[in-house]
């Protein structure tokens, strides 16, 4: 049994799309033709060794590309036709709309799910990564996620999975990030992947720091993750420097000055230090620079040094002049 792909499908995803959603959506045909049915998001995790919560991105992608839709009792099935099936979505939530989420009847939200495959998927998307039914609750929440603020259904399942794996599914939290989303025009797949990338290398930056800086059984006051963000965000400082510029505080100044630390590493970034090496020449530069000041060596008789006065009185021969004329008389 073969796989056959359309040259649309080749032209459009095999040519420019992630290498591994091709290798997953390649699996799932393969099931699929042969067992009749799509594997959970686990039994693909397991079968091809990737995180299970990419897979919930990638099958996410595949739905929201009209590849996959979910059937009536919510398990995964290909569709009928290769050709992509486009779903309307509300634009973006402009900055200047009010911040209070509107409230949505059930009706109105079974209505558009029964219109909507792909919005029907991402409840049931939505069910497998929280781990619980969603409650009515739950579903006004997503939903106005999608009709509210604008973001698509893959958009917000990969929230939601970056979520989970923070360990934050709060109500709350959940809303907070998807307007924090919806505010930086994350409002596709890989808009939303490369964010969560971004936010990853962050949060492990984070907690070297931390590590660096020993704290480790309290968390972070406001003006330290201040400082925090602003060394990993903004200025992009490795945790080897922050390192660096730790240990020189405390051998300046004998404890952990976060302001010290801070200008140290301010003054380092706008001097084009990136890493240690860069301290390194930096100390040496110093060094050298120490000792030039500190060298003095010994001057030659200059001409003042040497000049004689014609115009001193020679008190010993006076003497001795006055001396013989006394004699003389």
């Amino acid at each position: 049994m073969s796989i056959q792909l359309s040259n649309e499908f080749i032209e459009k995803y095999v040519r420019f799309s992630n290498p591994q959603y091709i290798q997953v959506y390649l699996y799932l045909k393969y099931r699929f033709d042969t067992d009749g049915e799509i594997p959970s998001s686990e039994a693909v995790s397991g079968e091809l060794s990737i995180p299970a919560d990419r897979v919930n991105f990638i099958l996410g992608y595949w739905l929201s590309e009209g590849k996959l839709e979910r059937s009536g009792d919510g398990s995964l099935v290909f569709t009928e036709s290769d050709t992509e099936k486009k779903h309307s979505r509300p634009k973006l939530r402009k900055r200047s709309d009010p911040k209070m989420r509107p409230s949505y009847k059930s009706s109105e939200i079974e209505a558009a799910a029964e219109k909507n495959q792909v919005l029907s998927g991402m409840f049931y998307q939505a069910e497998s990564i929280l781990g619980h039914l969603l409650s009515g609750n739950d579903m006004e929440l997503l939903y106005s996620f999608y009709d509210w603020l604008g973001l698509p259904c893959e958009v917000i399942v990969m929230l939601l999975s970056y979520a989970a794996g923070q360990g934050k599914t709060g109500k709350r939290y959940l809303e907070t990030v998807a307007m924090d989303w919806s505010d930086r025009g994350i409002d596709t797949f890989d808009k939303a992947e490369e964010y969560i990338s971004e936010l990853e290398k962050i949060n492990s930056s984070e907690h070297k720091i931390r590590s660096i800086l020993g704290i480790y059984d309290r968390a972070l006051t406001q003006t330290e993750k201040k400082y925090i963000g602003s060394w990993t965000r903004e200025l992009k400082i490795a945790p080897e420097l922050v390192e660096a510029a730790y240990d020189r505080t405390v051998e300046n100044t004998g404890k952990l000055s976060w302001a010290y630390m801070n200008k140290i590493l301010v003054s380092w970034h706008e001097n084009g230090i990136k890493d240690k090496s860069g301290v390194e020449r930096e100390n040496e530069i110093f060094e050298q620079t120490k000792k030039s000041r500190s060298y003095k060596p010994k001057s030659e008789k200059s001409k003042f040094n040497n000049y004689e006065d014609t115009n001193k009185t020679d008190y010993a021969s006076l003497e001795e002049e006055l001396l013989n004329k006394m004699l003389d008389s």
